[in-house]
């Protein structure tokens, strides 16, 4: 629950113009959900999982946030907060 919330106030907070003209999306996937099991499969997600992708020409390149999520959202939000911006921020250019 950290990683999603912290994720979201990150995101909201740094990208709200991006947000608003939906050059930036940020989506919560509840994986077990039978209609979201093809993204699960995709990402190879099995439980709570933090992706960042970007799609330029019809072409996806992501990154799993994964590890770095669940080793700072809770104990260090601040920290994770800044790194989830920061990646967002380099995969916007």
């Amino acid at each position: 629950m950290a990683i999603e919330k912290n994720a979201k106030e990150a995101v909201e907070a740094e990208f709200a113009d991006e947000l608003k003209n939906g050059t930036l999306v940020f989506r919560t996937i509840d994986i077990s959900e039978p209609k979201n099991e093809a993204i699960a499969e995709k990402y190879e997600v099995t439980w709570s999982s933090l992706f960042i992708s970007k799609w330029k020409a019809g072409k996806e390149t992501y990154e799993n946030l994964t590890e770095y999520a669940f080793a700072n959202a809770r104990t260090a939000p601040a920290t994770f907060k800044n790194g989830v911006a920061e990646k967002v921020r380099t995969l916007l250019k």
